[in-house]
């Protein structure tokens, strides 16, 4: 009798903050499995939020700093490890030029170029060349940076970045970590622009198709039910989702 007591109590207190209205998604640490990853499976661009963020760096002349690469592949060349920088490389005359990179954590970064020149990564404890998970154009209006490469980089592991021969000799690099500018985007299931807490991407990807960055809609079955609908009187719906009827 007890124990069913306690279960109808239980119940009750889960209708009561039902009605309370939207609930706040999940603490960011609840997504940390899902921060920590690599580029995911389907992505095709980088999204706007990340690009700008390099554009903005690459048009900042505080933020510019002028490195003269290695002429050979090699663990000793200068390093352009530091975040948030536009790295002027200075390379050989009509040859390519090295430069290394220490990621600080696990995950995916992407390195935005001012030409669309060779670039290689490779590792400098195996000398294997990784792989680019992803490598795209850039058209951001204003913005020097016209190409990307992303790879899955290891922390604590020294990456050779050979890159040229580059028109001039010269060439920038703004090197990011996609964790640093990733979006969280939220299902939009009936299309009103609002989306479901409990279902969400976290990505530096472009927007994916069916979500939306707006959240609290306690209904997403039906487009007219959102927080930003006018609440009717009488129909017994929660039509606006602030956890009340009219």
């Amino acid at each position: 009798m007890l124990k069913m007591k306690r279960i109808a109590l239980g119940a009750l207190l889960s209708l009561g903050l039902t009605a309370c209205g939207p609930m706040e998604e999940a603490p960011e640490a609840s997504f940390e499995a899902q921060d920590s990853q690599e580029l995911e499976a389907g992505c095709t661009s980088l999204g706007a939020g990340i690009t700008t963020h390099a554009c903005a760096h690459a048009g900042n002349p505080t933020d510019h700093v002028s490195v003269t690469a290695s002429a050979t592949r090699v663990t000793s060349a200068p390093a352009i490890s530091t975040k948030h920088r536009a790295y002027d490389l200075a390379l050989p005359a009509g040859a390519e030029g090295s430069v290394t990179y220490v990621p600080a954590t696990t995950g995916s970064y992407a390195f935005y170029r001012t030409q669309n020149v060779a670039f290689t990564v490779v590792n400098g404890a195996t000398s294997a060349t990784v792989p680019a998970a992803l490598t795209h154009s850039v058209s951001s209006s204003g913005c020097s940076l016209t190409h990307v490469s992303v790879y899955d980089l290891t922390a604590g592991t020294t990456y050779i970045l050979a890159a040229g021969p580059a028109s001039g000799n010269a060439l920038t690099v703004v090197p990011e970590f996609l964790n640093d500018t990733r979006t969280r985007y939220y299902q939009d299931a009936d299309g009103d622009g609002y989306g479901n807490n409990s279902v969400s991407v976290l990505t530096a990807c472009t927007q994916p198709s069916g979500y939306t960055t707006q959240r609290f809609d306690c209904n997403d079955t039906a487009a007219s039910i959102n927080p930003g609908a006018a609440e009717i009187c009488g129909n017994g719906i929660d039509d606006n989702c602030d956890g009340s009827q009219c």
